[in-house]
């Protein structure tokens, strides 16, 4: 059976710029089972389909490779640097997607990894990769192996360290040798704080560790497909894609972001993808799925879709009482392919419209006039809705 040391084994990550690395074995995790099981119950999953699957998929690694013995979690820091003010006319992006898609960096790096192990122990082992690429409970299996405690905001906390980490697995049939050598952190929790909880803007904390998700804005945003209610669309504020909220606001996260601790990796800088904030005017101005395509790949923005993110910045848009963009609401509520589009820039000119005088009232009332017309029924009920509360 092909082995290798801890402090091999972490080296090795290091190179790869894998700063947290961590041991456990392949067993299933059954409390955190009992948990999901529970969740999924409470239907706090929403929409989400693969958070609805098995609780015995999710929670068990073995069934994930054949032969497994070991299940080594790594995970590198994004950036922590601290946040700018919104600028005008644009939406917040939550810190993971500042720079490149994770998924793609992580699974290069992992693969990297065992690359450098296989060279190392001079033989080949059998082995799996992920990073959130399959329903796989990744908090509870790093919490196992050490790596931190999961907070009342459910996210997997480092003691000196925070939350702001992509998580990454390497299944595996190596055995690792001198774990006693691993570093040990004492026992730690939120103790009394409850700033996470308190800090929510839609309330989505059933009680500690306990996420309904189909009220997180993450959610709203990010997987919601199709059309938002009006509550929701005031809910995401003024997020464009996911948010930080919970995390900003822990304590564990403070020295980090005061300290503007830059990520473990060049790719994860905001520098090399859509940065913090997006330009509304220019996500209204998609049209189609090349644009779209041609503006945002390989970012985590992808996830959101094109309608999916036109959708967002309508909502932040009105949030944020962004009257210049009425243009290009009047324009996307008029001609974009989208009916969900068009239904949410109605809404928008119309919202905007209360705020921005005549002019823009007179102007608005032209729109709502042609989208009657509109050959969706989605569009036709909204401009109703909106006529009565104009």
């Amino acid at each position: 059976m092909p082995s290798i040391g801890f402090n091999v084994l972490r080296e090795l990550a290091l190179e790869e710029g894998l700063s947290v690395v961590a041991v456990s074995e392949a067993t299933a995790l059954g409390q955190d089972r009992g948990f999901l099981e529970q969740w999924q119950a409470a239907g706090y999953a929403a929409d989400m389909e693969y958070m609805r699957r098995d609780p015995s998929l999710l929670s068990d690694p073995g069934r994930l490779l054949d032969g497994i013995k070991t299940v080594i979690s790594v995970g590198a820091f994004y950036d922590r640097g601290e946040r700018a003010p919104l600028r005008r006319g644009y939406g917040r992006v939550a810190r993971y997607a500042w720079g490149k898609d994770y998924h793609k960096v992580l699974r290069v790096r992992l693969e990297g990894l065992c690359s450098r192990v296989r060279q190392h122990i001079a033989t080949d082992f059998n082995y799996r990769v992920f990073s959130d690429s399959v329903p796989l409970l990744e908090r509870a299996i790093a919490k196992r192996a050490g790596i931190g405690f999961v907070g009342k905001n459910t996210m997997l906390i480092l003691p000196r360290a925070g939350s702001f980490m992509f998580l990454g697995e390497v299944l595996c049939d190596l055995t690792v040798d001198g774990l006693s050598d691993a570093p040990e952190e004492k026992p730690r929790g939120c103790g009394s704080c409850v700033r996470c909880l308190e800090s929510c803007p839609t309330g989505a904390f059933v009680s500690e560790r306990i996420l309904d998700a189909g009220r997180c804005i993450s959610y709203l945003t990010i997987e919601k497909r199709g059309s938002l209610a009006w509550q929701e669309r005031s809910l995401v504020g003024e997020w464009l894609f996911g948010c930080d909220i919970c995390q900003d606001v822990c304590p564990f996260n403070v020295v980090s972001i005061k300290g503007r601790k830059r990520p473990d990796l060049p790719e994860f800088e905001a520098s090399q993808g859509v940065g913090q904030q997006i330009e509304l005017a220019r996500i209204l101005a998609i049209r189609d799925h090349a644009h779209f395509v041609a503006q945002f790949a390989g970012t985590p923005v992808m996830r959101a879709k094109r309608e999916g993110l036109l959708r967002n910045a309508t909502c932040v848009a009105v949030n944020t009482q962004s009257l210049e963009l009425l243009p290009s609401l009047r324009e996307a509520a008029l001609h974009d392919p989208s009916p969900v589009v068009r239904q949410h820039a109605v809404w928008a000119v119309c919202a905007l419209a209360k705020i921005g005088g005549q002019g823009e009232q007179r102007a608005s009332e032209q729109i709502v006039k042609q989208a009657t017309d509109d050959p969706s029924e989605l569009v036709r009920s909204e401009v109703s809705r909106c006529q009565m509360d104009l």
